[in-house]
């Protein structure tokens, strides 16, 4: 697709994606009746990327995420991704997540746990005049533990469950800064939808969704930083969980 499309062009390509976000919202709002818990967190992630050569590349993503305003830990999360860039805007990957979920809270796991998933992802994004458009689709595949009440009432794991999950994220990338400055700054806003499929692929609900609005500075060839604040929703039954974050991620171009 061409960087100048015009605006009618733009309507009718991408229309169905802002109606996307707009039912996202509604449904969130449908479900207001549901008793709600909030809590504060603040995440920092590491993603350190590698050229192999023009279609090849890798990246290792190192996430810390703190909550309870810094005094809990709520995830700690490794993943390794390669990549396989088949046109100039788009990839396919494949990776791997080691996930550790933290018991902080009466709605949070029970006892620490340990999530391994693989997933498959495509992105592709569409340079406009003014700003760009991402999307990415992942598929993952959730290896969870499975967390057991014993007969003195304290909590194990016990083998692992299955399931599917389907992730879309839908991103705009606007500059704020000149078109000339050394140091670009570029304002990021993406929602990302989390489709809970069980273990087939249909999708059964939505069990997340994710805002975020940031900064995003290139601070040389190498080092870029964004950051922002991230709104989560996770549904379960009969409860929303809002979790507020502070997130900065720095990434690192080897």
């Amino acid at each position: 697709m061409n960087g100048n499309i015009a605006l009618k062009d733009f309507k009718n390509y991408y229309t169905p994606f802002l109606l996307f976000g707009i039912a996202l919202l509604l449904t969130l709002h449908a479900n207001a009746q549901d008793q709600k818990v909030t809590h504060f967190s603040n995440w920092n992630t590491l993603n350190i990327q590698k050229k192999l050569n023009d279609q090849w590349f890798i990246n290792s993503e190192f996430n810390v995420r703190r909550t309870n305003f810094q005094s809990d830990w709520q995830q700690f999360i490794i993943r390794p991704i390669i990549h396989y860039k088949f046109e100039k805007n788009a990839d396919i990957a494949i990776g791997y997540s080691f996930i550790k979920n933290y018991a902080f809270a009466s709605f949070s796991s029970p006892i620490n746990a340990i999530e391994n998933n693989i997933f498959q992802q495509l992105t592709f994004k569409h340079q406009l005049t003014v700003f760009s458009l991402k999307h990415r689709l992942r598929l993952e595949e959730r290896f969870i533990a499975n967390t057991v009440q014993n007969e003195l009432g304290s909590y194990e794991t016990q083998g692992t469950n299955y399931k599917n999950r389907f992730r879309y994220r839908f991103q705009i990338s606007i500059p704020v800064s000149h078109k000339k400055a050394s140091h670009p700054i570029f304002l990021i806003v993406y929602d990302e939808a989390f489709f809970n499929l069980e273990n087939q692929l249909r999708p059964q609900k939505l069990e997340q969704n994710w805002i975020f609005v940031g900064l995003s500075f290139r601070a040389n060839n190498h080092i870029n930083v964004r950051t922002g604040y991230h709104d989560i929703y996770v549904m379960k039954e009969n409860l929303q969980i809002n979790n507020q974050i502070w997130e900065t991620t720095l990434t690192y171009q080897l």
